[in-house]
């Protein structure tokens, strides 16, 4: 089915608009850049910027290190994932963990991830488990909340209707109660996904074993290589912002028999 024009003209507006201000911040960038040394030192040229790039690409060290910090934010999400989901289930049913764990949970949902990272690094070294548990961390808060509170959000008539019909406790799990959490679980999917990145990068930059996209970045620091953080910056952005999009419609996906329920 064809768009009406006036709809393709305000969608190309859209566009257009968007792209304003990214295109007005690299010309000023570049603007800045050519003004002196001391310029180009702190605005680097996007010639350098761009070579830079194809240095990290063609030497192959950028990959290496991509995978490694994926890498470590897949594992770390799936176990936050599964952990998170598994205890926000559990504090759900049973009324003795919920009154046990909720007040604990709560509470660290006010303490900023990275600030756990002197006590973990007392407990645990520099070490790749450290950067794990990190990240782990991070989705385990977000998913363990997000799924308890999903799992009461189930309708009261649908459970009452489920107890009139007798169906057992597992039956009225599947299939009341998880459709009904499944958009606070796929919101707190979401975040537990940025949340995993944004650790990882973190994590990575005080727990320098191993490889990492920050120790690059941390290298390209202490060596003056402006170009190369922010060709590092622009990878992290990138990646973040792709694994965001891929788990929205995902999500959208999922849930488009709710929406049509509705």
């Amino acid at each position: 089915m064809s768009q009406n024009p006036k709809t393709k003209i305000s969608r190309c507006k859209e566009i257009l608009l968007g792209l304003a201000f990214p295109v007005a911040v690299l010309l000023g960038w570049e603007s800045l850049s050519r003004i002196s040394v001391e310029y180009a030192y702190a605005f680097v040229p996007l010639s350098s910027i761009g070579d830079s790039f194809i240095e990290l690409l063609t030497g192959g060290e950028l990959v290496v290190h991509l995978a490694a910090s994926l890498t470590t934010a897949i594992k770390g999400f799936a176990i936050g994932c599964a952990s998170g989901f598994g205890i926000g289930f559990l504090m759900a049913f049973l009324r003795p963990l919920d009154l046990l764990l909720n007040p604990l949970l709560q509470a660290l949902r006010q303490i900023p991830n990275l600030a756990l990272i002197p006590l973990i690094g007392l407990w645990f070294g520099n070490t790749e488990f450290s950067k794990m548990l990190i990240v782990s961390l991070a989705v385990f808060e977000v998913m363990a909340l997000n799924a308890y509170e999903g799992l009461h959000q189930a309708d009261a008539r649908l459970l009452e209707v489920a107890r009139a019909l007798k169906l057992s406790r597992w039956q009225t799990f599947r299939r009341i109660m998880v459709p009904a959490a499944m958009p606070s679980v796929s919101i707190g999917i979401q975040h537990a996904v940025a949340f995993a990145w944004l650790s990882t990068v973190g994590a990575e930059l005080l727990f320098t074993v191993g490889p990492g996209i920050s120790g690059v970045m941390e290298r390209a620091q202490t060596g003056a290589r402006m170009d190369l953080v922010i060709v590092c910056l622009v990878f992290i952005a990138g990646l973040g912002y792709a694994m965001q999009k891929l788990c929205r419609k995902a999500s959208d996906r999922l849930l488009r028999w709710r929406n049509a329920a509705y």
